[in-house]
């Protein structure tokens, strides 16, 4: 039962309206209930692995409390971490480390017996195990009281919207939330229902209309320099459309039970610079990396060199987060560069800009940024997005090559799309830029919307759904519903 779906659809709609016909205190049962019959009609094999992972974190967090010192609590604290990584490190891990020991091993033509483990990765494990680690390190320092009652602790834990991809949220702002009592209320209604709608409209009219012409190019063994330059980009927006849209639905279907989650992106392929594109770019992710991995290893460090280092770390670490393989992990190590680049450079560059009289146009400087930015993301999502290192490094040298970026090779790249599709794809990401265009100008394009006049309020709405319903096309899931 994926979120682009009737049966969702109708599964949610059930949900919502028992959660507001039942008394206050029965409903921490119904979420609990909707949670658990969500994530094992998904990947019902891996339930005891939830509820494991759910008890053990519970019985974890009281335990860090109940401790006298602060080393004991540290200790408590780590023991709890350590057993919770390891269950994501087997079974997202394991098979990583191995075929990389055996591929060392055949360099030096040494005997590796160890064979490849049957693993499947089980539905959620990376962002259930972020929520789980920050509540205990939360609970450490004494930001945060161990949660008692197991049935919000749970809700908080396996929350149906946000479980399979997030927003990643924090127990002090999560867990009052579902305890508090939530009456009907028409604008959570109306603007959960509209999240939700655009997140279709992101998911089936961007980014699953881009997916198969972006395989396309991926997936060909020969593909040319200015077919990878159009389809790396193209992946870019891919990338955003769809995990945007997950993040989209999840705020939508938790507003309309009364529950704020943070918000996920804010337009993140307007950034000025890499600091400013993790920012935006999930967010929710970014701000647990720099407050659970990059802040601890700043702390008591004040040499620049020992700033970067950490950086480099934090990104590292985020780039094994997004996946066992060696292509992200690179993928971590170049925005890591990227980053450390920045800073270093930020005086110098700062001067060039004043030398050619960049800075005397604000605007056209903000773009020229803004340009260089994306490039250097699009750049690193050749990694991203090939299935191999070698694969990689052959896609980044056609990335690189000028004459990949040659304007006529790009034209003729196009080709990759049929003429009906390219159409619809334009017509529809005029629309979507033009939504950004409004957000952008701090005016929230759902509150324009809401002061227009019914006619052309709703004469919207209808064209959001008519253009899903006849145009929307539905593909292989979520791209970070794989993590």
């Amino acid at each position: 039962m994926s979120f682009i779906s009737i049966e969702f659809l109708l599964f949610f709609a059930i949900i919502v309206f028992t959660y507001y016909l039942i008394p206050h205190r029965f409903r921490w049962v119904l979420l609990l209930v909707a949670s658990y019959v969500f994530y094992a009609i998904l990947s019902i094999q891996f339930v005891p692995l939830l509820l494991a992972s759910t008890v053990f974190t519970y019985f974890s967090g009281i335990v860090i409390e109940k401790q006298e010192t602060k080393r004991q609590k540290k200790n408590a604290m780590l023991v709890g971490i350590s057993v919770l990584l390891l269950f994501l490190g087997w079974f997202k891990y394991v098979n990583f480390v191995n075929e990389s020991l055996r591929a060392v091993a055949n360099y030096f033509n040494l005997n590796y017996s160890i064979p490849y483990q049957e693993i499947v990765l089980p539905l959620a494990i990376s962002f259930y195990t972020l929520q789980a680690v920050s509540y205990l390190v939360d609970i450490y320092h004494g930001k945060q009281k161990a949660e008692r009652h197991y049935g919000y602790f749970s809700i908080f834990f396996a929350f149906f919207p946000q479980l399979v991809a997030g927003p990643i949220e924090r127990a002090k702002k999560l867990l009052p939330q579902l305890k508090a009592e939530h009456s009907l209320n028409y604008e959570n209604l109306s603007y959960g229902m509209k999240r939700i709608a655009w997140g279709f409209f992101k998911k089936t009219l961007i980014a699953d209309r881009l997916a198969p012409i972006v395989s396309s190019v991926f997936d060909n063994p020969n593909p040319t320099g200015s077919q990878i330059v159009l389809a790396t980009i193209l992946f870019s927006i891919q990338l955003f459309a769809d995990f945007s849209a997950l993040s989209d639905i999840a705020i939508g279907c938790a507003r309309m039970l009364g529950i704020k989650l943070a918000e996920n992106f804010k337009q993140p392929h307007f950034a000025v610079s890499i600091s400013d594109f993790w920012n935006r770019w999930h967010i929710t992710f970014s701000t647990w990396l720099r407050d659970y991995i990059f802040f601890p290893l700043c702390k008591g460090k004040k040499k620049r060199s020992d700033i970067y280092a950490a950086i480099v770390i934090t990104f590292l670490v985020s780039g094994i987060w997004h996946g066992a393989a060696w292509t992200f992990v690179i993928w971590g190590l170049i925005h890591g560069f990227y980053r450390v680049f920045g800073d270093y450079t930020k005086h110098l560059r700062g001067e060039v800009a004043s030398f050619i009289h960049l800075d005397r146009n604000p605007v056209f400087h903000k773009w020229v940024k803004i340009a260089i930015t994306f490039l250097l993301v699009c750049f690193s999502r050749v990694f991203y997005r090939s299935d191999s290192v070698t694969q990689a490094f052959e896609n980044a040298q056609l990335f690189l090559s000028i004459s990949s970026w040659n304007p006529l090779g790009i034209v003729k790249a196009f080709e990759i799309f049929t003429l009906l599709d390219l159409v619809i794809f334009v017509f529809f990401f005029i629309v979507f830029q033009l939504f950004q265009y409004i957000e952008r100008k701090n005016v929230s394009t759902w509150k324009l919307l809401s002061q227009r006049p019914t006619f052309v309020r709703f004469a919207f709405y209808i064209f959001i759904i008519l253009s899903v319903l006849i145009f929307g096309v539905t593909g292989k899931g979520f791209i970070y519903g794989g993590f």
